[in-house]
């Protein structure tokens, strides 16, 4: 990089990433490196692919490679239903599935070809109707996995049956179209969002979020800093805490430097 002075590098942007750039903008020198086929980062010790390359080298301090340890990271797609009419009341929200013969204290049954479909939770009727009558069903865990490696003709099948079996009408009419996130098999983020496992607390996500080195009275401070929704104690699991984190790492850069901060833009 061209220029003198300090010098910021955002890897993996996504939403945090592009946070701290907007309010970076003041800053001398600021690169966001990004993966081309997909938006948005993802801080994981484990290896990557099956090439076993790390993605720290030289490794984290084993205080926070614990933390990431400690937190949990999972899989929440969506899959959204579109019809050429709804079956639905107008006034209708919500379309939730139980299924009778199972405890709600148990797995689905452990044949997830024949049974993934079980692990939806239900349908949210998305408003407004002039835009189109969809539906956007939720589901997670390995079931989740495995939906993304069926077809759309697959998943847009085993739809039709549960909602034909939820309305007890085995003429419903099939939807027209379906659209579905694929988080897991996204190379880029191998899931959709952390969580705070059984074992964690917030305390393991401060520690995340602490910027390396971790000793304040290194000469060269915050040479390594982390945002991203699993940094964020209060907001983690969501898209605003991942906003807020790349701000909360932003600030930390400004007062460093002694930068202004860029008004916002509307």
């Amino acid at each position: 990089m061209e220029g003198s002075g300090p010098r910021v590098v955002a890897v993996g942007a996504g939403l945090a990433g592009l946070g701290a750039a907007q309010r970076l903008r003041g800053h001398g020198s600021l690169r966001l490196l990004e993966a081309a086929a997909r938006v948005g980062g993802r801080v994981c010790t484990r290896p990557f692919g099956t090439g076993g390359e790390e993605f720290f080298q030289p490794p984290l301090p084993e205080r926070k490679a614990q933390a990431i340890r400690n937190l949990g990271f999972g899989t929440n797609n969506k899959i959204f239903l579109e019809f050429e009419q709804p079956f639905w009341e107008p006034e209708q929200q919500l379309l939730e599935v139980v299924w009778e013969d199972e405890s709600p204290l148990e797995e689905p049954d452990a044949d997830l070809e024949a049974n993934w479909f079980k692990k939806l939770i239900g349908f949210v009727v998305l408003q407004p109707p002039e835009h189109g009558h969809v539906l956007c069903g939720f589901i997670a865990g390995k079931e989740s996995e495995h939906m993304e490696t069926l077809s759309d003709a697959e998943v847009l099948s085993a739809m039709t049956h549960v909602l034909r079996t939820m309305t007890g009408n085995p003429d419903l009419p099939a939807p027209r179209s379906v659209l579905r996130s694929r988080w897991h098999s996204a190379p880029y983020t191998r899931g959709s969002y952390s969580y705070v496992a059984v074992g964690s607390s917030g305390d393991d996500i401060d520690v995340l979020a602490q910027p390396l080195p971790e000793d304040p009275r290194d000469p060269r401070p915050l040479q390594l800093l982390f945002a991203g929704e699993a940094t964020h104690r209060t907001f983690y699991s969501t898209t605003h805490g991942a906003l807020l984190s790349g701000w909360r790492e932003a600030e930390r850069l400004n007062q460093l430097f002694q930068a202004p901060v860029p008004a916002p833009q509307s």
